[in-house]
């Protein structure tokens, strides 16, 4: 009875919220004044986009049951390749999160990509015992908004020509 319970407990920890940062994001663009479209208004938008809403400060949640049970399945030995921790819950939670569920409480990134690894394992998308390769294209510096180049830019630079 108490898997069912715990079960229950995952089901209860996935909703579906459609589009809602979509709708936020529209919110924050209508109540902002942009520049004309262009390079201007592509780069405001752009940092619009990046900025972090005032408002979206990491609450502190204490982790719930179902969080402790996803945990301790995925910290056994081999549990993205174990039936037994598919099984126990991980299955719903992926059902869940492939299918446009989002989370009620969030997770641990972690957490996260440990499920979708078990599923990916599951589906074959990922190969039993594949390890993934190191990224060869690490940005080393922070990624700057593109410039805007000046009328008088131009025309110096076709002058030189």
């Amino acid at each position: 009875m108490t898997t069912n319970r715990n079960d229950n407990a995952l089901k209860n920890e996935l909703h579906i919220d459609p589009l809602s940062s979509q709708n936020s994001f529209q919110h924050i663009l209508e109540a902002s004044e942009l520049p004309p479209p262009g390079p201007l208004y592509y780069a405001a938008r752009r940092a619009l986009w990046l900025k972090s809403p005032d408002n979206n400060t990491p609450r502190q949640f204490s982790p719930s049951t179902s969080r402790h049970k996803l945990e301790n399945l995925l910290d056994t030995p081999d549990a993205i390749y174990s039936e037994a921790v598919w099984e126990g819950g991980i299955h719903k939670v992926w059902k869940g999160l492939s299918g446009g569920a989002s989370l009620k409480r969030r997770l641990p990134l972690n957490l996260v990509i440990k499920i979708v690894h078990c599923a990916w394992v599951r589906d074959e998308t990922w190969p039993m015992g594949g390890v993934a390769p190191e990224p060869d294209d690490m940005v080393t510096e922070e990624a700057q908004p593109p410039q805007v180049l000046s009328e008088t830019t131009l025309i110096i630079d076709n002058e030189s020509r």
